[in-house]
This record gives C-alpha cells, sequence and structure tokens, in this order.
C-alpha cells in the first residue's frame, strides 16, 4: 500500500520521517496487512519503521487506535515509543495500546477479574518470599538428591530458577509429569545403555546414570512444583511469572474472553521478537490465530539474541514462519549507526546471510585491542584514556564502558574517582552491597543479634563511629585472648562507650517501636544520612539507594503489617544465602557522566566510543557451565540447537552478547584485557577478540604506558595506605608482626592467605569471632571421635560401636538445635559404620593421633605450626605414614592436587607438603615421611570409600618454602593491604572496604 502525502501538519510529519527510509524500511511500513516478519540487525532503524507503521495503520485503515497493540519489553522502550508515535500521529497515538508483556497480562487480569479466581484477590510475592516458601518445602517433602546433608538448602536457588522457567514456557505442573514420564521412558529404551564387555560389563555405562540422576532430580522438582502451587494458591499469593501463565491458561480454556480480546487487537506488533519466550509466543499466537492471515508484525534479530536465560529464544524466527509460512519477510541491511570497520568486525563472530552495510560517514578505524600486566594497569588506561578524551572535548555521555558482570563496575568507578572522571553506573547493581546500604545492614544485624560477637566486630569497622582501625584490631583480638565477651570490652573502653550507648538505644527501640520507625531512626541517628548528604556528586545517588531499602523495608511491612527486627533480619539472610538481587534504583542517564553497564543492559543503546574491558577467555566466553538443576530438553518447545552440548549452546550465547557489545560503537571500540589476574594466574583473551579478522583490528601497543603505569600506581594508591584523614596507622606492621610471631603459621592459615590476605587477617590474625556451619560442627566431631577412637586401642578391642559412642558424644558437644543433631547424628552413623567396616581390619596399631607440632623454626621470623590427623609407623624406625581425614564425598587426584577447572586451588595437596616439611624441620628429623594419604570417611556415589596416597618430593618442599617466605613477607611487611581477591562476594574483602 503506498503512502500519500497529507496535508494536514502531523501527515507532513509522517511524511518526511517517510520519505527518509530506504526501500526496505518503507516496504515494512506499507505492509500493514498480514504477517510480516522484519529481521532487523543494529542500528537498522527497526524502533523508527515500528513506529511509523503504526502512524501508517492509523492514517490509512479505520481501524480504532485502541484496536492496535504495540508489545515491546521494558517500560523505558514503552515510554520512548509512545513519545515518538504521538510527534507523527498527535493525539490518536495515546489510545494505542502501548505495552511490556507483563503490564499487558496485567491489564487483562484487572479489566476481566471474574476470569482470573487464581489472581484476583491475591497478592504479588517478591522473589525472597519465593525462596522462602522453596525453604519450607525441601525441608518438609520427601527429598533425597535435592537435599543434600552438607547444604541442604543448596537448590533452592536452582529450584526458583526452574520453576521460573517452567512457567515462562507454560509448561504446568501436570505437563511437566508427561514430560518427565516420556523422558524416563526413552531413557529406559536406549539401546547401549549397559557395558556389554570388559570390567564393567553389566554395569549401567556412566554417561546414562548421569542422565537418570538428572531425571530422578526432575522427579523431585515435580514434587516441589506441585506443593509450590499448592502454597501459593492456599495463602492466596502469586509470582512474577504466574501473570503471562495464568492469562495463557484462561485464553487455552476460555474461548469467549478469547474472542473479545481478539476483537480489541486487530494489528499486533511485537518489537525485539527474539526475547520473547514460550509463554509470550503462545498468547501471541492465541491472539492473532482469529484470521488465518492476522495482521501480525513481528521485528528482531536473531544475532542479538541474548536473553535465553530469560526464556527467549533462537527459535522464535522459525516458529513465526511455521505457523505462518506465506508471511512477507523483510531483511534490513543498511545500518547507521556505526562504521564498516566495526560492522565487519562483528560481522566476523557471526557470519550469517545479512551483512550490513554501514551508511553512517565515520572514518573506518579499526577495533583497538590492548593488553595490560594486570587488571589494575588496564582499568587505570580506561579511565586516563577517558579523561584524555573529555579533555580534549569529546562528550562525556558519548563514551560508554561495558563489561561482562555487574560487579565489574566497581574496581573501575574507583579509579574513575581517583582521575576525577565523573560517570553513572547503569548496570542492575545490587541494592544489598551498595557501600551505604551494606553500612545500614551491618547497624541492623548488630542491634537485632545484640551482644554477639561477629555481629559486633563488624560494626565496629564502621567509620561512622570515627574509630580508630588498630584499636578495633586489637580489642577484637584482646576478647579472643582473655575469651572475654567483646560487649563488655566496648561498654569499659571509654573511647568505646558512644557506640555502646546507640546500639543499646536501638536495640531498647527494637522492643518498643514499629519497624519502619526504628529503620528510619537508625539512618538518622547513626550519622548515616549526614555521611551521604555531604558526599559531593554522587549524594542523590547514595541517597537514592537508602530510599529504595526503606521501601524494601515498607513492602516487608506491608505485607506483615506486625513485622519485626527479627523479621527483617530473617528476610536478609534469605536474600544473602540464596544470592538474590535486589536491584537498586537505576540512576538516569545525565549529560557530562561517562556510562558505565553491562552488555545485556546496553542493548538498544548506541555511543560514540564503546571500551569493552575484561575480555579475557573465562569472562567473556570459555566459561565451564554449572548447571545443578538441568530441565529436559523437551520442556524448551522452541529450543532447537542442534547437536550442541550445554557448554557450545552457552558459548553462542556468550558470542551474541559480544556482537552486541561491539555494534553499540559509533566511531571507535577498544577492547582491553589482562594477562594475569590479582593473583598472578596466567590469562588469555577471549576467543571473540582472536575470531575478529585481522584486517578490522589493530594489537596496540602498550609497553610505554605500562612503564608510566609502574611509576604512577603508588601515588594513585597511597591514599588507601592511611585513614580517611591520614593520621590513623592502618598498617601499624609492629602490630601484625607480632601477632604473626606469636601465633605462627599453619597451613590452614597459609591456604586462607593465598586465597584471600583479607580472610588471613580476620581469620587468623586478629581471629574474627565466627559461627561454625553445620558441615564444619559435624567435621569437629568426626575428628573428635576418630581421636579418642584410635587413643583407645590399647584399652580395648576396636569395634564399631564404640566409634559410634564416640561420635555420639563429640556430637552432643557441638551448639546444634534438636533438629540437626538428629540429622547429623543418623549421617554420622550411616558414615562411620560403612568407613569402618570398609578400613578397620587395615589399621596399624602403632600410630599417633593428633599429634600437634607448636612451632619450628623456618627463618628467624617464620615459626610453623600444625596439628596431624594421624601418624602411622610404617616400620620399627623413623618412617611414618601422614593420614589426614576428610569429612567430604571422596575427590579424585587430579582435583586433591588442584588439576581441574572445579577444584583448582590445591589446598588439600599443599596441606601435605606442609606436613612433610613440618616433620623435616622436627627434632631433627625424629619422624621421616614416606607417604601421606587423605582418607575420606564419605562413600562415594556408588557406596565405596576411597583414599588417596601420595609421595611428596623433596622439590616439592622446596617449592613450598618459598612459597611460604614469600606470603611471609608480604604480610610482615603488609604488601597485602592494598589487594582484594578474586572472589565476587567475598565478606573479608567487603570487612576491609568499610575501613577507611
Amino acid at each position: 500500500m503506498a503512502v500519500k502525502k497529507a496535508n494536514n501538519k502531523d501527515g507532513d510529519k509522517f511524511f518526511e520521517a517517510y520519505e527518509r527510509l530506504n526501500p526496505k524500511q518503507k516496504e515494512a511500513v506499507d505492509a500493514i496487512e498480514g504477517p510480516v516478519l522484519v529481521v532487523a540487525g543494529p542500528g537498522t532503524g527497526k524502533t523508527q519503521i515500528l513506529i511509523l507503521r503504526i502512524a501508517n495503520i492509523i492514517r490509512q485503515t479505520d481501524t480504532a487506535s485502541a484496536q492496535i497493540l504495540a508489545l515491546t519489553f521494558t517500560e523505558s522502550g514503552v515510554s520512548s515509543m509512545r513519545r515518538r508515535l504521538a510527534e507523527l500521529a498527535g493525539a490518536r497515538a495515546y489510545a494505542v495500546v502501548i505495552n511490556t508483556f507483563h503490564g499487558f497480562c496485567n491489564d487483562i487480569i484487572k479489566d476481566y477479574p471474574e476470569d482470573f479466581p487464581r489472581i484476583i484477590g491475591s497478592r504479588h510475592i517478591s522473589e525472597v518470599e519465593q525462596a522462602e516458601i522453596l525453604e519450607k518445602l525441601i525441608l518438609t517433602l520427601p527429598l533425597k538428591l535435592l537435599r543434600p546433608f552438607g547444604d541442604p538448602l543448596l537448590y533452592v536457588r536452582p529450584a526458583l530458577t526452574a520453576l521460573n522457567n517452567l512457567k515462562r514456557e507454560g509448561v504446568t505442573v501436570e505437563e511437566f509429569k508427561k514430560i518427565l514420564k516420556a523422558s524416563r521412558e526413552a531413557l529406559n529404551n536406549t539401546p547401549d545403555l549397559i557395558h556389554a564387555k570388559g570390567a564393567h560389563k553389566g554395569k549401567l555405562k556412566s554417561e546414562y546414570q548421569k542422565r537418570y540422576r538428572e531425571v530422578d532430580k526432575n522427579d523431585e522438582l515435580a514434587l516441589i512444583y506441585k506443593a509450590y502451587e499448592q502454597a501459593l494458591a492456599t495463602e492466596k499469593l502469586y509470582d512474577y511469572s504466574d501473570m503471562i501463565m495464568e492469562v495463557l491458561k484462561t485464553l487455552q480454556t476460555n474461548p469467549d474472553l478469547l474472542q473479545i480480546l481478539q476483537e480489541e487487537h486487530q494489528y499486533i506488533l511485537v518489537d525485539e521478537h527474539q526475547d520473547t519466550n514460550n509463554a509470550q509466543n503462545k498468547v501471541i499466537e492465541l491472539l492473532a490465530n482469529f484470521h488465518h492471515q492476522p495482521n501480525l508484525f513481528v521485528v528482531g534479530d536473531e544475532k542479538q539474541a541474548i536473553f535465553r536465560f530469560q526464556g527467549a529464544s533462537l527459535e522464535n524466527f522459525r516458529y513465526f514462519k511455521n505457523i505462518y509460512p506465506e508471511a512477507k519477510l523483510i531483511d534490513l541491511e543498511d545500518n547507521y549507526r556505526s562504521s564498516q570497520a566495526i560492522l565487519d568486525s562483528a560481522h566476523s563472530l557471526l557470519p550469517g546471510k545479512i551483512a550490513l552495510k554501514a551508511q553512517a560517514k565515520y572514518q573506518a578505524k579499526p577495533i583497538k585491542i590492548l593488553a595490560f600486566p594486570n587488571p589494575e594497569s588496564e582499568l587505570y588506561f580506561v579511565a586516563t584514556d577517558i579523561k584524555k578524551r573529555i579533555e580534549s572535548g569529546e562528550e562525556a555521555s558519548e563514551i560508554a564502558v561495558l563489561y561482562r558482570n555487574n560487579n565489574d563496575a566497581f574496581p573501575l568507578a574507583r579509579l574513575l574517582l581517583k582521575v576525577g572522571v565523573n560517570f553513572a553506573i547503569e548496570s542492575d547493581q545490587d541494592l544489598l552491597s551498595q557501600i551505604d546500604v551494606r553500612k545500614l545492614i551491618i547497624i541492623i544485624e548488630a542491634v537485632e543479634k545484640f551482644g554477639q560477637p561477629e555481629f559486633l566486630a563488624a560494626l565496629l569497622h564502621l567509620d561512622l563511629f570515627n574509630l580508630d582501625p588498630l584499636a578495633v584490631y586489637q580489642i577484637i583480638r584482646e576478647a579472643k585472648d582473655k575469651q572475654a565477651d567483646l560487649i563488655d570490652l566496648i561498654k569499659s573502653k571509654p573511647e568505646l562507650a558512644s557506640v555502646y550507648t546507640k546500639l543499646s538505644g536501638w536495640r531498647q527501640l527494637a522492643s518498643n517501636d514499629d519497624l519502619l520507625s526504628l529503620v528510619e531512626k537508625i539512618v538518622r541517628d547513626s550519622g548515616l544520612i549526614e555521611q551521604v548528604l555531604t558526599a559531593g556528586g554522587y549524594a542523590g545517588d547514595r541517597f537514592a539507594s537508602i530510599k529504595r531499602f526503606y521501601d524494601e523495608v515498607a513492602g516487608l511491612v506491608e505485607s506483615n503489617p506486625s513485622a519485626t527486627l527479627t523479621d527483617l533480619f530473617n528476610y536478609l539472610e534469605t536474600i544473602k544465602k540464596h544470592s538474590l538481587l535486589i536491584k537498586r534504583v537505576k540512576p538516569l542517564a545525565r549529560a557530562g557522566l561517562v556510562r558505565l553497564m553491562t552488555a545485556h543492559r546496553a542493548k538498544g543503546l548506541e555511543f560514540a566510543t564503546v571500551y569493552i574491558i575484561g575480555a579475557e577467555d573465562g569472562h567473556w566466553g570459555g566459561k565451564l557451565k554449572r548447571d545443578l538443576l538441568k530441565l529436559p530438553p523437551a520442556i524448551f518447545s522452541l529450543e532447537d540447537n542442534g547437536d550442541l552440548s550445554a557448554e557450545a549452546s552457552a558459548e553462542a550465547d556468550e558470542r551474541r552478547l559480544f556482537y552486541v557489545a561491539l555494534t553499540r560503537a559509533k566511531r571507535e571500540v577498544l577492547i582491553t584485557y589482562s594477562q594475569t589476574n590479582e593473583s598472578g594466574r596466567d590469562l588469555v583473551p577471549s576467543s571473540f577478540v582472536a575470531e575478529i579478522k585481522p584486517e578490522f583490528k589493530a594489537e596496540i601497543d602498550t609497553n610505554d604506558f605500562n612503564k608510566k603505569w609502574e611509576e604512577a600506581k603508588a601515588i594513585i594508591f597511597d591514599s588507601d595506605l592511611a585513614g580517611a584523614d591520614g593520621a590513623h596507622s592502618l598498617h601499624d606492621e609492629s602490630f601484625v608482626r607480632e601477632l604473626f610471631l606469636a601465633q605462627g603459621l599453619s597451613v590452614s592459615a597459609l591456604n586462607n592467605y593465598l586465597t584471600c590476605p583479607w580472610q588471613y587477617f580476620y581469620r587468623n590474625l586478629i581471629r574474627l569471632p565466627e559461627t561454625p556451619s553445620r558441615p564444619q560442627l559435624y567435621g569437629i566431631a568426626v575428628h573428635g571421635a576418630l581421636a579418642d577412637f584410635f587413643n583407645r586401642v590399647l584399652e580395648k578391642e576396636w569395634s564399631e560401636q564404640l566409634l559410634l559412642d564416640l561420635f555420639q558424644a563429640h556430637l552432643l558437644k557441638q551448639p546444634l538445635n534438636q533438629t540437626d543433631f538428629n540429622d547429623l547424628l543418623a549421617k554420622g552413623n550411616e558414615s562411620l559404620a560403612g568407613w569402618y567396616v570398609a578400613n578397620h581390619e587395615r589399621w596399624p596399631r602403632n600410630a599417633l593421633t593428633e599429634f600437634k607440632i607448636r612451632g619450628v623454626l623456618l627463618t628467624e621470623d617464620i615459626r610453623l605450626t600444625g596439628v596431624l590427623d594421624k601418624i602411622e609407623f610404617l616400620t620399627d624406625g623413623p618412617e611414618v605414614k601422614v593420614v589426614d581425614y576428610k569429612t567430604k564425598q571422596p575427590m579424585s587426584r587430579a582435583a586433591i592436587q588442584g588439576e581441574t577447572q572445579t577444584d583448582d586451588d590445591g589446598n588439600y595437596y599443599r596441606q601435605l607438603v606442609f606436613y612433610k616439611l613440618l616433620l623435616n624441620k622436627y627434632e631433627d628429623k625424629k619422624y621421616l615421611m614416606q607417604s601421606a594419604e587423605i582418607d575420606f570417611t564419605e562413600a562415594n556415589q556408588a557406596g565405596k570409600y576411597k583414599q588417596e596416597s601420595f609421595v611428596i618430593t623433596d622439590e616439592e618442599v622446596e617449592e613450598l618454602e618459598e612459597l611460604i617466605k614469600q606470603s611471609a613477607q608480604e604480610i610482615l611487611s603488609l604488601a597485602f593491604w592494598n589487594k582484594r581477591c578474586e572472589q565476587k562476594d567475598c565478606p573479608y574483602c567487603a570487612l576491609r572496604e568499610l575501613m577507611k
């Protein structure tokens, strides 16, 4: 249908915009009847053609504006589309139904409440409440695989994800059960299930053991799904996915309502179709099937399908073509955003039939690839390079830094602040990790757990109270050494009296005030508001985070009007326990601010200059996919990845994400990566960097910059070596040296240091109070029982019952509630009984247990200590075998030695080498360690008990000596003071960050 020029003002605006379109875009705008599929790559103007097509429908037909439905994925997309449509179509634009999928389904429920009894009158629950319901179900349902002993709630988060995926795919409980039944039958009928020959003849092949285990897990998930849905119905609750799910179920079973909605929506347009999930597709299909050739217009790009973790599928376009084989297909090839060099680089990552052609007349600069020795130098380059660009006149808001994960923002943000660059972090940051909210939570926890030392210790680190950090470290250590209550010491110290007064006052308020009033008073009286409001340019964002936390508390009170501080504490614990994300308020993009965001967040945006940082293998691509709870492939009815494994499919997702990152840029892209990580481990660039064809990229020499960095870094971080005012001697070497020399270095302390220097500092040096976990209490009881058991061999014969009696006696000493005690007793009795039967005949009588070495000197400053579980004498001479017991399922030799991807620290093997070093230095080699054995007291999945024996070489001992000397030197000189470990959510590094 050709467009005729209109005479009115709105028509003129439309015609002017229409005339600027290329022929393919005009074809899409003109095709207002029948099904149309538009493949629109980045920068091809898809949003503009969507808006012009809606305007054209209004102009060319007698259809009421309210009968046009446009669906997109974000609220910002809805606002932008409506605003731009109003500019072209005038007042009639406001009657067009423009909405997100969830918003559209929510409106249907509100407009036709009588058809949705499951939702109407019910309360929407948060993800935190979902997790709380799943906790209760997992602890009470008859589960085995989804309630593992060591961490009974391990599967709460995976189960929550799986249930959300089931609902996104429109799969009900009964449909899920049918799929599982079919999966098990198909597995049973597999022709090569069993080994036909060899040592394992007649046994199930390991490949199929894993698949049966997956089906068994899903059978348990089906129990959870059914109980979860029953719990929601009983309590009149519904979750986020239920809005679309309930609309889908109702439209499938209520033809009258379906007909009404079909007549209401004569034209349907769907943006970002590649990101729709199965449930959303089914809703669209139902609405559109009133006509054989419906007026359905979908726009998307398979290369930009980056939301499969939300249920989106690559197969959406094929699905559309199968349903509407006569649909018009339009490929948009002209890109109006990027230079041809950028487009060609992206195309080399994802070659396909459509190679985008640049219409923007930018200079074709190659993609710059820059390698740096470590992350600090990489980020310092990015920060200083951005500063130079801004100083030379480039608009700050036209510069974006894109990263893979939300947490990647913070190290760069610190450096941007140091060099004086203003920025906005626009990615989905965790509200609870925001520094001011973390401070508030630490206070809330200390008030709720009044007097408990681990919470008090964290409170004392807050800069709100202006305490001398060295005094804080000393009082924590003093409480440990004197076995005194930390709260009593705080009360008795004049310099800490004000802290005690505030804390005890808040505790009293907690017993008398409502929860919202209490939180408000803590915010005000702690000095937090005053600190935030005097923070300079970012005060508004910081205040918004506190307000967002207050709103979260208000939501808790709304769902439970009698909520107390204990309820808030438990609510926060649920969030932390299951790594749930409470999003902070996203700051508005403002002129003069560099924009920091994930590649996911950058979808749909464009910038003159784009930095893609942290482009290392394992970070951008090359990740090991760990799927604890894998749904059957039949669930994802739109998925068709051919022969791709889960890992290959995940890698394809990562490649598309990198493609999206590249195509955000108009003029220039800089890709940076580090050659080593924070711990000095070698890194290699992402394979995606290598896949960009050589003619489209330029490797930039960074040697000169790296030399400048070496000179500059001491100055850059110098402010971190002192307190906020430079007066506090945070790195008092005499204090650290005194503690180090007094307690020596054990292998657990060394492993803690190598894992995270601040884990060592807090756990081993100042001995921060920590409550043992359930597995740790179990291990303490087992080790105590084994020590007593082997010490009594001279008094009586060994027996299984003696071992079990000793275990029960030691378990009774542990601080356990009755439920945990019963669980651990049952587990220990089963495991230790089997272990005794499997091993007791091989145990020698001549042995030493819990052998303590209180100190051998490696150097004048390095005293080594250790406790060896058991020393077995091999002869009448000094030759011995050292045995170390582990209360966990057996590991492979490679895993023990740190040679696997999942267990790469080698801590257990280092422990054995350390024992040989200890014995070599002990009383002129009184004992000569010939071998070492790790003995697992738990059976493997096949019910077998395993030991792994090792012969430690002299070379390995010498290497460890050097590592110990290097680590000790770093500790004594406080070389670790500005280091942070690799763990994303390390509580020890977080504690260090609180202390200015």
